[in-house]
């Protein structure tokens, strides 16, 4: 995490090389490569490329976006956010002017179901082919949404990434798709296995047939609020649905260990056995994303996607580019 991904990056051991070789494409083999293709594609850093006019922008503008997130929370199936609350409306437009007009228009089965292919000259993850674009609000708040996918939605990908999405709503998770990126992600703490706005399977059906929520933008907040209420539960300390993330998650873990343990509570909190231990694994999870956000402020998510600000990811590159001189 925070650009700590440069220690696999940078090793001088033959397994680690290796490993990166099948992970990443052949253009990001060493820290010379990422530097190198940053140092072109990014404006300088994260923040100048968001605030930059149209003609600075290309499709590699994105692609160096997503590796900008993925250096700053390197993840093998995952979702990020990137904040444009700070930006004017019209820099905004001029973001998705250029989605627009470098990319292509597509489907998509997230968030507002409607996104942009930067496919083209997309090889950063081996066996990922796809980079997905959507322009978002959360509670009237902005943000660019970037997700590496399998297969494009073209006609070569359409067959494969239907297969993806239907395991997909069957498992809760998609399919796999580069076996040496999964076993880092099991192996590594640099890595997380899954960090993605789709729901896990028990947290939808809490959603669905507990909490009675349904939609692809139900908020996490909106969830506890329901559930605290519908099952009684009071956290030690008073703490408001809209508090820091971090409070809220704590917690959330609090409604955990009271809904695992035996005992009467259990039977209370786990509203006589329709809140499943799959359900409360999932809470577990959102928990624990919730305690890793701002601990002084609040952030809208929706399940377990990354939301980070420019500043933050910004901070990740620098350490993550000064990592061999620092070391």
């Amino acid at each position: 995490m925070n650009g700590k991904i440069a220690v696999l990056i940078n090793s001088s051991l033959e397994a680690d090389k290796e490993t990166v070789n099948l992970v990443f494409g052949p253009r990001f083999r060493s820290l010379a490569d990422w530097r190198g293709f940053l140092r072109v594609n990014l404006n300088g850093s994260v923040r100048s490329l968001l605030a930059a006019p149209e003609p600075r922008w290309s499709v590699k503008s994105f692609h160096a976006l997503y590796i900008a997130c993925w250096v700053h929370h390197p993840v093998e199936k995952g979702s990020f956010m990137i904040d444009l609350g700070h930006l004017s409306a019209q820099q905004r437009d001029v973001i998705c002017s250029a989605m627009k007009k470098y990319c292509s228009s597509r489907r998509s089965s997230h968030l507002g179901k409607h996104g942009y292919s930067a496919s083209q000259g997309w090889n950063f993850l081996n066996n990922y082919h796809e980079l997905l674009l959507q322009y978002e609000e959360t509670l009237g708040h902005p943000y660019l949404f970037l997700k590496a996918e399998g297969h494009t939605t073209g006609i070569t990908g359409v067959v494969p990434h239907l297969l993806s999405w239907v395991h997909k709503k069957v498992t809760g998770e998609g399919k796999e798709v580069s076996p040496k990126l999964n076993e880092l992600a099991k192996s590594n703490p640099l890595l997380a296995r899954r960090a993605a706005e789709n729901f896990a399977k028990g947290y939808e059906a809490l959603l669905e047939d507990v909490l009675k929520l349904s939609g692809t933008k139900v908020m996490v907040h909106q969830a506890l609020e329901k559930l605290f209420s519908i099952t009684g539960f009071r956290a030690r300390t008073n703490v408001s649905i809209t508090a820091p993330n971090a409070e809220l998650g704590e917690a959330l873990q609090q409604y955990c260990e009271f809904a695992t343990n035996p005992g009467p509570m259990k039977v209370t909190y786990t509203l006589d056995g329709k809140i499943t231990p799959k359900m409360i694994e999932d809470l577990k999870a959102i928990a624990q994303a919730l305690k890793a956000d701002s601990d002084s402020k609040f952030v809208p998510r929706v399940f377990l996607e990354v939301r980070a600000t420019p500043v933050e990811i910004d901070g990740s590159i620098d350490a993550f580019c000064n990592y061999d001189v620092a070391a």
